[in-house]
């Protein structure tokens, strides 16, 4: 009878996802057009695919419009199915009212399986990283505290979707 083992990875997570011939792709999901630009402003001159999810057809057009003309070598496209648009994704960014973090993480955690969930907050007192790891179970949480100032502080559990987050938010 045969024995079935994991395979072996060389290198770790972020050297993995850096160096992939194709590109990540980036399921950004936020609440506002400017939560959403704030995003894609971050992650623009990265070597990635983005995906806008709204939750309206033609939601996002005009953003869309606006983004490719900022940025005309990103691969940008809006997706109104938040589950496709999350499925699809290497990488998931949330950028949502704290409110609404809980609702969206219940709708894509059957999608988030194994996924870099990035999840920004403007207050370091609102749903903290383990309250959405334990609604996310099986997905690598991290938290972007937006300190009010151009730093960004970064908090997780999992060192390697840590040292992503850094290299896809800060460098």
């Amino acid at each position: 009878m045969a024995q079935w083992s994991q395979p072996a990875y060389s290198g770790n997570f972020v050297s993995q996802m850096n160096r992939m011939a194709t590109k990540n792709t980036i399921a950004v999901i936020a609440s506002t057009k400017e939560k959403a630009k704030a995003v894609v402003q971050k992650i623009a001159d990265k070597n990635c695919r983005v995906l806008l999810v709204s939750k309206h057809d033609d939601e996002y057009l005009q953003l869309q419009k606006e983004i490719q003309f900022q940025f005309p070598s990103i691969e940008f496209e809006t997706i109104d199915c938040m589950k496709d648009g999350c499925w699809e994704a290497d990488v998931i960014v949330m950028n949502v009212n704290e409110d609404e973090e809980k609702p969206v993480a219940e709708m894509i955690k059957e999608v988030a399986i194994q996924k870099v969930v990035i999840s920004f907050s403007d207050k370091e007192n609102g749903c903290c990283e383990n309250d959405l790891q334990k609604l996310l179970h099986y997905s690598r949480v991290i938290k972007v505290f937006n300190s009010g100032s151009a730093s960004l502080s970064i908090r997780g559990n999992d060192a390697e979707a840590l040292q992503y987050a850094s290299s896809l938010l800060k460098g």
